[in-house]
């Protein structure tokens, strides 16, 4: 099965959250992740990766939401593929293909709560004990992060907020 991946735009919306229902179901909602994305986050869509299948179909997701702790940030999630759809390496097509997008973009790094076993391979790593904070618990290993360029994670630090510009 083929799949094409194109930017986020306003006719995926009600397909995407569909997917994120059958993905997450209503459980979605109760996560710190929904705490960031409450609490200011701004959307980027243009970041943002859509998978469609070959029927031009919504199948899976990876959303950016632009954010700040010490300097410009990314906030990857949710990132979801329809069940009917997984085993294919699509989510991973889709982080690699946000990833490239905001490489383009003026932030300095992406974090994301995720499994290392996952985004480990896709070159996220653990933000260091103490140097981040969620609106909300979070297991350390699942607390990723990735530089977009040499260095600039070195001013990153404290509480993730909605962004200063």
């Amino acid at each position: 099965m083929g799949f094409t991946l194109v930017a986020e735009a306003p006719l995926h919306t009600a397909a995407i959250e569909r997917v994120l229902d059958r993905a997450f179901g209503p459980g979605r909602f109760a996560k710190t992740s929904e705490r960031v994305r409450e609490r200011g986050a701004v959307a980027e869509p243009a970041l943002s990766r859509v998978a469609l299948n070959e029927a031009g179909e919504v199948v899976g997701v990876c959303r950016i939401w632009r954010v700040d702790a010490g300097g410009p940030l990314y906030f990857l999630g949710p990132l979801a593929v329809d069940p009917l759809a997984r085993n294919a390496g699509l989510g991973a097509d889709l982080v690699r293909a946000a990833v490239t997008a905001c490489r383009g973009a003026a932030g300095d790094g992406i974090i994301a709560v995720g499994a290392a076993s996952f985004f480990g391979p896709l070159g996220f790593g653990r933000v260091p004990d103490g140097r981040l904070s969620l609106p909300g618990p979070v297991d350390p290993s699942r607390f990723l992060w990735l530089e977009l360029r040499v260095g600039a994670l070195s001013r990153a630090g404290g509480p993730v907020t909605a962004p200063k510009r």
